[in-house]
């Protein structure tokens, strides 16, 4: 989980990884080969100078980077040798500097890695309906090969990193004539085919291989029970589960619920409920520090606004959504052209925030702008903070990298540092300028 932040402006890493990001910071004066830093707007000392000697203009410049080392500028986005790795310890007060650079206030600070996913998915006769711009594949063939792909990795995929725990629930998965009075739980949710939460494992690792059989084998019958369903996911697998990391719930369905709680429904058929109680649900999972990411499938259409409110609750709301819509918080797929693009997309954007070592960032906020070149990665662990180097030359192994998906990815030594320690954390800042040096006032 990730927690945000904010000094002056509010920014998520949660969400769309940002393309074509432009700098546009204007903390700070100077023009290129100036002195380092004119002062603020009004006048004041500026506390940090960019792209000129070190020669100090007026207004002057507590900290240099990107300037000529020669004339005393630490070597940052506008020197000419790039960034080659490196994780550098530094101190309180040296973190202090880094964060403080943080254009307009834009610093991210990462909890505890690894991560606990347990997936809940509906698996209800609808899901036999037609997927939008599928080519004839039914909504289920679409779902069953992406969370393939997402999940255990095939055709070339590597799936969920062998770190991540990953348990696996789908409802109904077995037949059920409705009861207008409680029955055993175990008449409408097959909770004998969950799949326990256990460490993914490498590519043919046991727990891998049983999802992938899991999701094989699913069968498609009447009745959605999401209430039953995901309540015994969370108290009976997540939440007992002794895998270290951060939990994470992920609910995807294609319709409204149309069993309450204890497998029942009071008319005596399969008609819609109320689906406030999911919601209830969720907010207790968000007590207990879970995360619920939420997809509606096509055919949720009727359920894209409790979906909605439940991601803002859930933690997983998409920046800049209304609950109300048309852009609503959860992952909505009712309007998708081609289900199968937006699901990909979808399972891809619950991955990035789930995966150890790897961080997505959103938009910014309207009328401002940051530059990719331009982002601190600062590891903590045990009371001490090292400075992640950015590597753009050769094989990383120390530091991290910027992908061409826009994704801030730590190299595997320190992504393996990180991993090892269930105290670390990682603090993202995105900045007018990145270090390439301890910072120095």
């Amino acid at each position: 989980m990730l927690k945000v932040t904010s000094v002056l402006a509010w920014l998520t890493v949660a969400g769309v990884a940002a393309a074509g990001l432009t700098a546009g910071c204007g903390l700070t004066g100077g023009d290129d080969g100036d002195s380092g830093g004119k002062g603020s707007e009004n006048g004041g000392q500026s506390p940090i100078g960019f792209g000129g000697a070190s020669n100090q203009g007026d207004g002057g410049a507590l900290l240099m980077f990107g300037g000529s080392t020669a004339s005393g500028g630490i070597p940052g986005s506008g020197a000419t040798n790039g960034f080659d790795g490196g994780l550098l310890p530094i101190t309180p007060d040296q973190k202090k500097l880094v964060t403080e650079s943080a254009c307009a206030g834009f610093l991210t600070e990462g909890e505890t890695l690894p991560s606990v996913l347990q997936l809940v998915v509906d698996t209800s006769s609808s899901m036999r309906n037609m997927a939008p711009g599928s080519n004839n594949l039914s909504k289920w063939d679409v779902t069953r090969d992406a969370l393939l792909e997402a999940v255990v990795g095939v055709n070339g995929g590597s799936g969920l990193p062998a770190s991540v725990a990953v348990g696996m629930l789908f409802y109904p998965n077995v037949e059920y004539q409705v009861k207008t009075t409680p029955q055993p739980l175990e008449t409408c949710v097959n909770t004998g085919a969950l799949v326990p939460i256990a460490l993914l494992g490498g590519q043919g690792a046991p727990q891998r291989t049983l999802i992938g059989t899991g999701i094989s084998q699913v069968q498609l019958a009447q009745s959605t029970p999401t209430d039953d369903a995901y309540t015994y996911a969370l108290e009976h697998s997540l939440l007992p589960t002794k895998a270290i990391g951060k939990k994470f719930m992920l609910l995807i369905t294609d319709g409204t619920p149309t069993l309450q709680k204890d497998c029942m429904n009071p008319s005596g058929m399969l008609s819609d409920v109320d689906p406030a109680p999911i919601v209830e649900e969720i907010t207790v999972a968000a007590r207990e520090d879970v995360k619920t990411f939420l997809i509606g499938s096509p055919g949720s259409e009727a359920n894209r606004t409790w979906m909605s409110r439940a991601a803002v609750i859930g933690g997983t709301a998409i920046s800049g959504c209304n609950v109300n819509g048309p852009n609503y918080c959860h992952m909505d797929m009712t309007t998708a052209p081609d289900f199968a693009a937006a699901l990909k997309a979808g399972l891809a954007r619950v991955v990035g925030q789930i995966t150890p070592c790897t961080f997505t960032f959103a938009d910014p906020p309207v009328g401002q702008t940051i530059d990719a070149k331009n982002i601190n990665v600062v590891i903590n662990s045990a009371g001490q903070s090292s400075l992640a180097i950015r590597d753009d030359i050769g094989d990383c192994t120390q530091g991290w990298q910027l992908t061409a998906d826009q994704e801030i990815l730590l190299c595997p030594d320190t992504c393996a540092q990180v991993k090892s320690d269930s105290g670390a954390s990682v603090d993202v800042v995105f900045g007018c300028e990145s270090f390439t040096e301890v910072p120095v006032k």
